[in-house]
């Protein structure tokens, strides 16, 4: 007997998991997996479930379909001693991801068809997790566009904003120097059937508030949050977005997390045009006056903005305005976290998360401000969806990759950054002492148990390389 995918159902395969509820889109049913292959191969009652080489009890506990990180920062290549794409990759499967989709600032980053290529090569050696690689697009590689994309690009990052000092090299070939440009690069990556992704930041209005407050002597966080108000989004999206429309490209916007931003999104997408848009679990979890004693610890861009921004971020979930959340994992050196303590201007933007991710966001969910079904489209199914992974990834079914997180909804601990595996869990403080309750207790990736309680067992080269499902071109 066939099942839909082509694939024959087996007596014997090489993995069960039993004893679980299993998560589909219609519900939860009692039972367990057979994976053969790296393949579902069989899902039902534990009484149906084929003899397998390998049998698992979890034990009551939730099967999910493997999370999907679809906005990481792993940085390696020259950066490596921020993080490495093995270091980031345990911290991933720690963290219940069976996928990272990760973004090209490296060095050199991947904006040209050869360094693509090079940073393929080197993730796919060290990686324990599957991984899809974003291409680079701005005002400098628009003719290695259409070649970025054959390479298996899974997207396209643009940022608005130029690069901060001293990274340049870090961002050729990634942002966008004017409207022209940036007008004849959408058209560019319309014409591969790939998502151009945008970092949505007005500099010209940024750079105007920052030599504001920097006259008046100001370098605290707070500081840096006012030089980022929510005008700074949302004028910043709406101008990507009509550029969008009257190029044809399909957009996503990063890491939404300004009231202003959310009412620009929500009003594009009732007037039907095919946006997409992401935020972070620090935007959901916290505000600026719980964090602000960390100084540079809790510097990110865009800024942990205030509680009327928060709750309209969860309304905006809610009501599906919001179509994923992403770790926009971020690692750095410590020194590069800890020269902004007396000059907030000075510090690197961002902070590791793959590890806290999923835990704080079960915690959410336990607290009843989402639902776990809500929670698998923001973090899997949608993300699967949106960069043309799905149905191989993002759900659980016969013929599907044997991607997997088994969850602990009742598990209560306190997250401590010690623990983590991420290389530069030294400056993850925002999530240190954080009490959840909700953590994965198992991740399988492509058929493979890479953690098992806490414990990561893969090995580098476990995971795959993902190419998008095919594109379309006009």
């Amino acid at each position: 007997m066939a099942t839909p995918f082509g694939h024959r159902i087996l007596t014997t395969v090489d993995l069960v998991l039993r004893n679980g509820r299993i998560f589909t889109p219609s519900g939860f049913f009692h039972g367990g997996i057979g994976v053969e292959d790296g393949r579902i191969a069989s899902l039902g009652k534990d009484s149906t479930l084929p003899r397998a080489d390998r049998t698992v009890d979890v034990k009551g506990n939730i099967i999910l379909p493997g999370f999907i990180d679809a906005h990481c920062h792993c940085h390696g290549m020259e950066r490596s001693d921020w993080e490495d794409f093995t270091t980031g990759t345990r911290a991933a499967a720690a963290g219940g991801f069976t996928t990272i989709l990760e973004m090209p600032i490296t060095t050199p980053p991947t904006s040209t068809v050869n360094a693509f290529r090079e940073k393929k090569e080197v993730v796919a050696r060290q990686a324990i997790v599957n991984f899809a690689l974003f291409g680079g697009a701005g005002s400098d590689n628009i003719d290695e566009i259409d070649g970025i994309a054959r390479e298996g690009a899974v997207a396209f990052k643009t940022f608005m904003p130029p690069p901060t000092h001293g990274r340049e090299k870090d961002f050729w070939g990634l942002y966008v120097k004017d409207d022209g440009s940036f007008l004849e690069m959408l058209r560019a990556i319309a014409q591969t059937g790939l998502r151009s992704c945008v970092h949505a930041e007005n500099p010209e209005i940024v750079s105007h508030l920052m030599r504001r407050v920097e006259s008046e002597g100001r370098k605290d966080l707070g500081a840096y949050l006012e030089s980022k108000p929510g005008i700074t989004e949302s004028e910043a999206i709406s101008r990507a977005a009509m550029f969008a429309s009257v190029t044809g490209a399909r957009m996503h916007i990063c890491h939404v997390c300004a009231k202003e931003a959310i009412e620009v999104v929500t009003c594009l997408r009732q007037k039907g045009q095919p946006l997409t848009a992401e935020t972070c679990p620090h935007y959901l979890t916290f505000i600026h006056d719980a964090v602000k004693h960390l100084g540079p610890y809790a510097k990110v861009n865009p800024p942990i903005r205030h509680v009327e921004d928060r709750t309209r971020l969860w309304e905006a979930l809610r009501t599906g305005v919001i179509d994923i959340v992403a770790s926009d994992h971020g690692p750095f050196t410590r020194d590069l976290k800890e020269i902004g303590r007396d000059d907030i201007w000075r510090a690197s933007m961002g902070f590791p998360a793959l590890d806290a991710m999923i835990p704080v966001m079960l915690t959410h969910v336990n607290q009843g401000l989402i639902s776990l079904q809500e929670l698998v489209k923001l973090s899997s199914e949608n993300v699967a969806k949106i960069f043309g992974l799905y149905p191989s990834k993002g759900l659980l079914q016969v013929g599907a990759d044997a991607d997997m997180a088994v969850v602990d909804m009742s598990r209560r601990k306190k997250l401590k950054t010690e623990e983590f595996q991420t290389k530069a869990k030294d400056v993850a403080s925002i999530w240190d002492g954080m009490e959840v309750q909700g953590v994965p207790i198992r991740t399988i990736v492509n058929g493979t148990e890479v953690m098992e309680e806490g414990t990561v067992l893969g090995k580098p080269a476990t995971g795959q390389f993902l190419r998008p499902n095919a594109t379309r071109r006009h």
